[in-house]
């Protein structure tokens, strides 16, 4: 009999192939969709962009109307994919801006809460010494996954016939596939403890209350957020629009997927043994400096060559970024709390994830490409010198484990 940690593994990887072509899609495909096919006006764009960080921020009160359901994590994520694929193939039903970018949005708004699901399963399955190994190789497949995707759909959607419809019904095919794939995963215990919906609420301000290390962290993650993902929608705005560079849907393919995900492969597989066995203060601030310079030299680049030497950059500190996001609760959590402390780290992601898309397009106007990454830049150097304040605190140690945390 196979145990649990392999049996998830087993079902994981073919499940993070399939999530890489939902990542893709709704990083590039829906955005280049209302752009050139809806013509769309900014504040689709925005939504569309803000869709999963919208959905991050009503985590916690989602999580919360079934939290005491006696359905098992993976149950519940199975769910949510099928209605992620409803919602994808019902936009591709219509013909109006309106109805396309909220049926998107709602597919997001499900498929985001998808690692507040996971990461109980990660934490109770996976060991400290694996975690960040065993999701890297799911990473791995997610990046592959979104490369032939984009590849495939890029030079699809450049023949003048193209159907749009059929990178959306792509896309919700992918989605029932994860729901499958995650209906198959272990079964975890049920936890017997009702908690009140208002408890499971009221912790998004009292565990970062109690813990102030925690609190401070939070506070410099908001502030890399905001200088990262204003950046976000603006890639795909500078590749694609005459003001910018005005390439082919190839070519934004090529520099928006496939180069981005090569690197972030690479990445990935590194510095996922690199997790497990780090200060994850040090890992993470190298990340924020190698995020920097990938947008400096992407949005001040003019040629090809320069915005895919910075989408190389960007793809090696994203492939580290995700893992960092996915599993940093770990190294801080009381055992047993890392849902709880997810949740928050959620909430804020959200709140950061649907404000700063249209800081992005508002500052666009006034600075331009240049001045909004050279903001971007103070913003996340500004974090790091919050992030370093926290390198000597004992909770970070590479020996501490989370089953003896003393929080302070």
């Amino acid at each position: 009999m196979q145990s649990a940690p392999h049996s998830l593994f087993k079902v994981d990887i073919p499940r993070g192939f399939f999530a890489g072509i939902l990542e893709a899609g709704f990083s590039i495909f829906v955005l280049l969709i209302a752009i050139r096919f809806f013509d769309a006006p900014h504040y689709c764009k925005a939504i569309i962009a803000s869709g999963s960080p919208i959905g991050l921020m009503l985590s916690p009160v989602l999580l919360s109307v079934w939290g005491n359901a006696q359905v098992s994590e993976p149950r519940k994520c199975s769910i949510l994919m099928v209605i992620c694929s409803g919602f994808i193939f019902l936009a591709s039903l219509g013909s109006h801006v309106i109805w396309f970018t909220l049926c998107i949005l709602f597919a997001q708004i499900c498929l985001s809460q998808i690692p507040s699901l996971m990461i109980r399963v990660y934490s109770e399955l996976y060991s400290k010494k694996e975690r960040g190994f065993r999701l890297s190789i799911s990473l791995v497949l997610s990046t592959l996954g979104g490369m032939l995707s984009s590849y495939v759909l890029g030079k699809y959607l450049d023949i003048k016939e193209a159907d749009p419809r059929i990178a959306l019904w792509t896309l919700s095919c992918s989605a029932l596939f994860c729901a499958c794939f995650h209906f198959f995963m272990p079964k975890l215990k049920i936890e017997t403890k009702k908690t009140s919906r208002f408890v499971r609420l009221s912790n998004l301000f009292k565990i970062p209350n109690d813990d102030r290390l925690f609190l401070r962290i939070l506070i410099a993650w908001m502030i890399l957020g905001f200088g990262v993902i204003m950046t976000f929608p603006l890639r795909i705005e500078y590749l694609a629009n005459k003001d910018g560079l005005n390439f082919s849907n190839e070519q934004i393919a090529l520099i928006g997927v496939s180069i981005f995900f090569i690197c972030k492969v690479l990445s990935v597989l590194l510095c996922g043994k690199i997790f497990d066995r780090v200060h994850f203060m040090h890992f993470r601030i190298v990340l924020n400096l190698i995020m920097l310079m990938a947008i400096l030299v992407y949005f001040n680049s003019t040629t090809f060559l320069g915005v895919a030497i910075g989408t190389a950059i960007a793809g090696i500190g994203t492939g580290g970024a995700n893992i960092a996001w996915n599993l940093w609760v770990t190294k801080l959590a009381p055992r047993g709390k890392e849902s709880d402390y997810m949740g928050v780290h959620l909430f804020l992601t959200g709140i950061r994830g649907s404000t700063a898309p249209f800081l992005g397009y508002i500052l666009i106007e006034p600075l331009g490409y240049s001045g909004v990454s050279i903001l971007s830049s103070i913003l996340i150097l500004f974090a790091t010198l919050i992030f370093f304040t926290t390198i000597t605190h004992p909770r970070f140690s590479t020996s501490s484990t989370n089953e003896n945390i003393t929080i302070s």
